[in-house]
């Protein structure tokens, strides 16, 4: 009994590390290539469908695919219709690891296993890594199933789970909760439709049981589904909720196919998987993919319908916007004139957020404060981070004398850009620091005040076309260091203000952010500043 317990731990063990390498690497494996080919092909249905399949044939995991997903809607990609065949074909593509580990290609695992073992030590690989630990992880996993098979069988013959099972008395529907509450339990519909499959061939389950087992561990993935996207909101959650629609709607279309079969005797879904199978086991494996299968063929072609209502049900949220590029698209960065003059648009975007932060700095120190503080540093990340595949791509491309220095000084204005909201977000999250202090009060005010002037006058200057307006924020940008130091020394030197070791750091710390923001202005003022005449060329764009 120790040995069984033992293969099943070490099962386990091995099926969530090897999930967990395979999900982190292919997600930093998936470039701009994979969005742009899943891009393309979701303007087709039937192809997004069968991509979709493939993708999840490959990677086994339909939380990777709503992932990719989930991306491409936020860089706005892809439409959140077109997304859905792809997540439907995603589900049938990630049933088919159960009915591998069914057949017997443990050698070929093997295998692959070392050799990817052995090459991930090898550093002249080191650009491979990413691909083969994905494989690794994938090996592993299959790895940990068959020796969670190997345990189950052994398992559901010993004396305390035979007398705990002996009270179902059959009962179907148990079966059925019971696939549903332990794939909940452990987040893996996988290896839950395996102690079912380990069930049946103990004598513990009937083929009818085992059955409900696997169908009911849809329904538990898909409530776990929807409640580890409680936190995300607006069109992305539009995924989870169709990934539990998708499970809830597999779960009637199967129970009702199985009623009409078990209770009136019309041949169907256990039918054919005894027709295309004589292995039990098989037969069982083949049950999860009908179950995704016969799902994907109701639902396909609903599709438009279902995306209205979750329209409906999931707005987009007021963040949302803010959070997506505004201009940029696959298809308006083929041209690489547009392309450089829809990429300054969103750094103007950009830049044109920065005083919001001085906004919040007036707001008393609540968790609503900090919420819109992160909410905006976040949306700001998102929209940096998206742009950033687009500057790559118009420095890879053909470009121009005139060109290749604007592109030049895209690229590091860009980087200044991530630069100075990193300490404007740093700035408003240590100004509390000095909210409570009634001898710093002035100092913050002044700072505060100081701040928001700064940047209004920074970013009217920068997206003009006035070279006074520019020479203006030359001038109050200058060198802060020696007037920063001088606020420092006399706050420090005032024995009457008796200053404590809190209001001592916030103040080093925010004069010294202020001093770092205003040398950063200063130098992408002066090192990568806009075309003139830009602004009105993207107002027209």
């Amino acid at each position: 009994m120790a040995f069984t317990l033992a293969s099943i731990l070490a099962g386990l063990g091995l099926f969530f590390v090897g999930k967990e390498l395979l999900t982190s690497n292919l997600r930093n494996m998936v470039g701009r290539s994979v969005q742009l080919i899943l891009s393309r092909v979701a303007a087709f249905p039937l192809l997004g469908l069968f991509w979709g399949a493939v993708l999840g044939a490959m990677i086994q995991s339909t939380a990777i695919v709503t992932f990719i997903l989930v991306g491409l809607l936020t860089a706005r990609m892809i439409e959140p219709r077109r997304a859905l065949p792809i997540l439907i074909g995603g589900n049938i593509g990630s049933a088919l690891i159960l009915l591998l580990v069914t057949l017997d290609i443990r050698i070929v695992v093997m295998l692959a296993l070392g050799l990817t073992g052995i090459l991930m030590t090898q550093g002249r690989l080191q650009h491979w890594k990413a691909a083969l630990s994905a494989i690794f992880g994938l090996c592993l996993l299959y790895y940990g199933l068959v020796l969670l098979k190997s345990g189950t069988v052994p398992f559901a013959q010993s004396d305390g789970v035979m007398a705990l099972m002996a009270g179902l008395d059959g009962s179907l529907a148990a079966a059925f909760l019971i696939g549903a509450a332990l794939s909940a339990a452990c987040q893996s519909s996988i290896t839950v439709a395996l102690l079912g499959i380990g069930f049946l061939g103990s004598g513990l389950f009937s083929f009818e049981q085992a059955m409900l087992v696997i169908y009911g561990t849809n329904l538990g993935s898909g409530i776990v589904t929807y409640l580890l996207a409680g936190s995300v909101q607006g069109t992305a959650r539009r995924l989870a909720l169709f990934q539990l629609c998708f499970n809830l709607t597999g779960c009637a279309l199967l129970l009702a196919l199985f009623v009409a079969e078990h209770v009136f005797g019309v041949p169907l879904v256990m039918a054919l998987l005894r027709a295309a199978s004589s292995d039990v086991p098989q037969q069982l494996a083949l049950s999860y993919l009908v179950f995704n299968s016969v799902t994907a063929l109701f639902l396909f072609p609903l599709i438009g319908g279902v995306e209205r209502l979750l329209a409906r049900r999931c707005p987009p949220s007021p963040q949302e916007s803010d959070s997506q590029l505004a201009y940029l698209s696959p298809e308006t960065a083929r041209d690489s004139a547009t392309a450089i003059l829809l990429t300054e648009k969103e750094q103007l975007r950009l830049l044109e957020r920065l005083p919001r932060y001085a906004e919040l700095l007036r707001q008393a120190d609540t968790p609503a404060r900090k919420t819109r503080l992160e909410a905006l540093h976040k949306a700001f990340v998102s929209v940096h981070g998206q742009t950033k595949p687009y500057i790559a791509g118009l420095a890879e491309g053909d470009l121009t004398a005139d060109s290749h220095e604007r592109v030049y000084r895209i690229v590091d204005r860009h980087d200044r850009l991530g630069s100075i909201e990193a300490v404007l977000h740093d700035f408003a999250a240590a100004a509390p620091l000095l909210e409570g202090s009634t001898a710093l009060a002035a100092i913050r005010e002044a700072l505060t005040e100081g701040l928001d002037a700064l940047l209004l006058s920074y970013v009217e200057a920068m997206a003009g076309d006035d070279p006074d307006d520019m020479a203006l924020i030359e001038r109050i940008t200058g060198d802060r260091g020696e007037l920063m130091e001088g606020v420092r020394r006399n706050f420090f030197n005032d024995a009457a203000l008796e200053l404590d070791r809190d209001e001592k750091m916030g103040l080093l710390q925010l004069t010294g952010l202020f001093e770092r923001l205003v040398w950063l202005l200063r130098e992408m003022a002066l090192k990568a500043p806009f075309e003139a005449g830009t602004r009105p060329a993207l107002d027209a764009a």
